[in-house]
């Protein structure tokens, strides 16, 4: 190493710096709390709450069938015996969507 580049690098960098370099590289990637974690663990939050929204959604749906249920009509337990089943009537047609 040239005369001027060690006095370069004994002027612009110290070992405090350094330390404190490697301290703030460490807190930020190595530690528990890392980025590329938080990151992960905003990923999979993300992920989760859409599945939550989604069972909620068929939780509700079934407790609204449920209650269709509870009410011992005849006509609308027919009607979703028949939905579910896709059973018809002689001389009926039925449109299935998606």
């Amino acid at each position: 190493m040239s005369n001027s580049a060690l006095q370069w690098c004994r002027r612009y960098i110290s070992i405090t710096g350094l330390l404190l370099t490697g301290a703030i590289i460490y807190i930020l990637f190595f530690q528990e709390n890392s980025v590329a974690r938080i990151y992960r663990n905003k990923k999979q939050i993300d992920s989760l709450e859409v599945a939550i929204k989604q069972n909620e959604d068929t939780m509700e749906y079934y407790h609204n069938l449920n209650v269709l249920l509870d009410n011992h009509d005849p006509r609308i337990i027919e009607r979703i015996v028949r939905e579910h089943h896709s059973m018809t009537l002689p001389n009926e047609d039925i449109y299935l969507s998606d």
